[in-house]
């Protein structure tokens, strides 16, 4: 008699090994979104991209992660002048300062910054232990450049 041909369904190991190698292309084509988020939630959590003095590049980055454009936030248009005699003209106090923030919300930071640099850098070795010992390079490179290339492109549109 003839001997079956192993299958998939029939042997788990080679199921395994079809999810392992789906979860390797999977990863290499999100891995550069992941990286971009990852960096780029960082710099949101200490809210470095709302500073005035931000560079420009930082500011469209943090839109893209926030907002899904390429572009510098638009300024908020001045409040006209309130009439003479009016009630609001009549508040001369200077702006409150803000309260500084409380222990536990520094701490927070710190550690979301700390969790957001943890997701990066683990995302980097993947990328490396696939690229590196992965079978199929040209097929992982391919992926890698269109997880690369497609938000950029989309954002193109």
């Amino acid at each position: 008699l003839l001997a079956k041909p192993k299958t998939a369904r029939a042997n788990p190991a080679l199921r395994l090994g079809l999810i392992r190698r789906l979860h390797v292309y999977v990863s290499v084509f999100v891995g550069p979104s992941l990286l971009f988020f990852s960096l780029t939630g960082t710099l949101q959590t200490f809210r470095i991209p709302d500073q005035k003095t931000a560079p420009v590049l930082i500011q469209k980055l943090a839109r893209v992660h926030k907002d899904d454009v390429f572009a510098v936030k638009p300024t908020r248009p001045k409040r006209p002048e309130p009439a003479p005699g009016h009630a609001a003209a009549v508040k001369d106090k200077a702006p409150e300062a803000k309260p500084p923030p409380q222990r536990s919300t520094t701490v927070l930071k710190w550690f979301f910054a700390a969790i957001s640099l943890g997701v990066a850098l683990t995302t980097l070795f993947g990328l490396w232990m696939a690229l590196a010992h992965g079978q199929r390079k040209a097929v992982l490179w391919l992926l890698l450049a269109a997880g690369a290339a497609a938000p950029v492109l989309i954002l193109a549109l």
